[in-house]
């Protein structure tokens, strides 16, 4: 049982090495080529059309980073949900097993989230409540090791309430998940008539056996 634990184990580095060095060896160097590849893959991963304006590669030691411009999302119907203008990916073994992430940076989004009438919460043009059409998004994103994002704008909209729509300004957004824990740490900017500039923090743990 020893011996075949140890040959599977191998196996599985060598099988890593092997994808590592096409990463650094044929995918970085022709990154542009990939694009459409990358659009299906993303696609596939989150459930919703992915399309990416532009792409190109750096490699900084051993963890690539892939900068994306003009990124859109579209949602059921095809029409753009989200446009990012500038996000940075870094790689790592451990995210290519898992088809994510080690770091995402997210630079200047411009972001609607609204609650409904009828109580769900959209986030881009995604619907995001429980048991909603999207939440393989939101599964896939609390999977990924860190995200960030840096001067962003978010437009709250509350119809369940009817009261008019909030805009809050220079949006910092941090979250850093773990295999059964996710911190998250939000900075934004109020209209003046509303207050000061505020933080949200939050720690949420899963218990050990839950799914």
């Amino acid at each position: 049982f020893a011996s075949g634990l140890w040959w599977t184990l191998v196996v599985l580095w060598l099988l890593l090495a092997l994808a590592w060095g096409a990463l650094h060896g044929w995918i970085v160097p022709r990154i542009g080529e990939w694009r459409p590849v990358l659009e299906s893959q993303a696609s596939r991963v989150l459930g919703i059309p992915v399309r990416i304006g532009a792409i190109r590669a750096s490699r900084e030691g051993l963890m690539p980073n892939f900068e994306l411009r003009e990124v859109v999302l579209q949602d059921a119907q095809e029409r753009e949900a989200l446009r990012l203008s500038r996000v940075v990916i870094a790689l790592s073994p451990r995210s290519l097993w898992n088809l994510g992430f080690e770091q995402l940076y997210v630079e200047g989004p411009e972001v609607d989230v609204r609650r409904s009438a009828d109580g769900r919460l959209w986030v881009a043009g995604l619907d995001v409540s429980q048991g909603g059409g999207d939440d393989r998004v939101v599964d896939w994103f609390f999977r990924q090791k860190e995200a960030v994002v840096l001067g962003g704008t978010v437009r709250w909209t509350d119809e369940k309430r009817q009261a008019p729509t909030l805009a809050l300004s220079d949006v910092q957004f941090v979250v850093r998940n773990g295999p059964r824990s996710h911190a998250l740490r939000l900075d934004a900017t109020p209209p003046a008539d509303w207050g000061q500039r505020f933080s949200l923090r939050g720690r949420f743990r899963r218990p050990l056996l839950s799914l």
